[in-house]
């Protein structure tokens, strides 16, 4: 659901991705399941940072236009990007390993996996300024995410 977001993240979040620094993010911001997601100030900052750029002020409610670029900026803060712009597998993967601690982990790492393994061949982020190619991917984990965690 963070992400990337979250995804996160991202992203994953794909991504993904929690903070509580720029825009005082809400405490529950920072959960799955009521479990805390392990991210450093470092790594909060960075999502705040992609946020700040969408205006996005909540990781819960993330606007569908916006949603791909949050996706593409937070993997690209993570370093989470081939050098040819694909999702980096296994840099994802690993990430979720140590962000998240509880019985979330397994489902959230199986359900991304099926979205990158699903989706993933699909991005290309040179020349593609609108992200519409992260789309499909970040609309997957996203929806891995409010699945899982809320």
């Amino acid at each position: 659901m963070h992400l990337f977001m979250k995804i996160a993240e991202a992203i994953l979040t794909l991504g993904i991705a929690i903070s509580l620094i720029s825009y005082g993010l809400a405490q529950e911001e920072l959960t799955c399941q009521g479990r805390p997601v392990n991210l450093n100030d470092h790594q909060k900052a960075q999502i705040t940072e992609c946020l700040d750029v969408a205006g996005i002020k909540s990781l819960w409610k993330i606007p569908l236009e916006k949603l791909a670029c949050l996706g593409v900026c937070i993997l690209e803060k993570k370093d989470m990007l081939t050098p040819d712009g694909k999702i980096n597998h296994q840099k994802a993967l690993a990430f979720l390993e140590v962000a998240m601690t509880g019985p979330e982990k397994k489902p959230l790492i199986d359900g991304i996996d099926k979205c990158i393994k699903e989706h993933g061949d699909q991005v290309k982020i040179e020349n593609d300024p609108k992200c519409f190619t992260f789309m499909n991917v970040g609309q997957c984990v996203h929806d891995v995410f409010l699945e899982i965690c809320y």
